[in-house]
């Protein structure tokens, strides 16, 4: 019989025994993978845990902030609610950068706007196309006011300014070719008011890991690990944030001056500022948490342009180096690895390891 299902595979019966074999066998692997000491993806985690172990132990050329810095910090910057206090807390804005790609924010506008979003006020448009006239600005078809703003500059940094005329406290940073799907930005919104208020908060995380040299290594993160920043091209903010990153303090002002030099790291230079301030806008206290990764019921979507700056040659390279330099400036490291996450709805157990469990009791 197997003999004549190898000629004759398209056969039915030959089929129905295949299948048996698959629903036999499979189980049968699974659990002998499980009891062996798990697939190569779990091997592989272990072994790219092991190597975070590894590098915890390395010391670092410029260390950890400390509890004495972090409190000079927050006298010396002396941040105020100012008037901050008269904005909305229950609504947010998008400030969404574009620079010459109508396509991706023609795409992204369309999706947001066609969907009612009942907490979304705004949407303010960073037209970078210095170039080129500023569109006018409209009401869409569920009353979000949409308006277009010229920077003075071409500068990663203006994406940051605190716009005297926003009218809400959270402002989720975007650009114009990634965004969060519309179901899932009052979830995430949500998210931030109730955990995210002074963390950058958001879809991409990216971590800090100190190499062989001592030195501070920008990279990707591998699932289930650490993760020391969140991307502002997806991200929460509170209004705050953005006052202390525009601030006069020494050390912001150099980070400022080396994004505009380098045309790079705005993101990581925010991600600094938000980890080295006060838990609360007008408070003395200095106890401080890491970013927050966050995600709806679905993925973001992420279009991808072959044409932005992270497609540079280097591109690595260069956020190690904006790593070394803005703690360099602190005289410290001021990020905080986080390995929480919020995610929307529950999540049960995948299959095998529900089979696992019926098979060892």
């Amino acid at each position: 019989m197997i003999i004549r299902c190898g000629r004759l595979l398209r056969s039915r019966p030959c089929q129905r025994l295949l299948l048996i074999a698959v629903f036999v066998l499979t189980p049968l692997i699974v659990y002998l993978m499980l009891i062996t000491g798990g697939s190569g993806s779990d091997n592989l985690l272990r072994l790219r845990r092991y190597r975070d172990q590894q590098q915890q132990t390395l010391a670092p050329r410029i260390g950890r902030c400390s509890h004495g810095e972090r409190t000079a910090w927050a006298r010396a910057w002396n941040l105020t609610e100012r008037n901050h206090r008269d904005l909305l807390d229950d609504r947010f804005t998008i400030a969404l950068s574009t620079f010459h790609r109508p396509k991706e924010l023609h795409n992204t506008l369309n999706i947001l706007l066609a969907n009612k979003i009942p907490s979304l006020l705004e949407i303010v448009v960073i037209w970078n196309n210095l170039d080129e006239a500023l569109p006018a600005s409209f009401v869409s078809q569920h009353g979000v006011n949409v308006r277009y703003r010229k920077p003075t500059r071409d500068s990663l940094n203006e994406k940051l300014w605190n716009d005297p005329s926003y009218r809400t406290r959270a402002i989720l940073l975007s650009d114009d070719d990634v965004f969060y799907r519309p179901a899932d930005l009052t979830f995430v919104f949500d998210m931030w008011r109730r955990f995210g208020r002074a963390r950058v908060t958001g879809a991409l995380a990216r971590c800090a890991r100190v190499d062989a040299a001592g030195r501070w290594e920008y990279s990707q993160c591998h699932p289930g690990g650490k993760y020391a920043l969140v991307l502002t091209n997806l991200a929460f903010v509170d209004v705050s944030v953005l006052d202390a990153y525009n601030s006069d303090f020494d050390p912001v002002q150099e980070m400022r001056r080396y994004v505009d030099e380098s045309r790079n790291c705005e993101d990581i230079a925010l991600n600094f500022v938000a980890a080295a301030r006060p838990t609360t806008p007008d408070s003395r206290a200095t106890s401080v948490s890491g970013p927050l990764l966050v995600r709806g019921s679905g993925q973001y979507v992420n279009l991808d342009p072959s044409s932005g700056i992270s497609r540079r040659r280097g591109h690595l390279a260069t956020r190690s180096e904006c790593l070394n330099r803005f703690a360099s400036a602190f005289g410290c490291m001021p990020l905080v690895d986080e390995v929480a996450r919020i995610e929307f709805g529950v999540k049960h157990n995948v299959w095998y390891k529900t089979l696992a469990d019926r098979l060892l009791r």
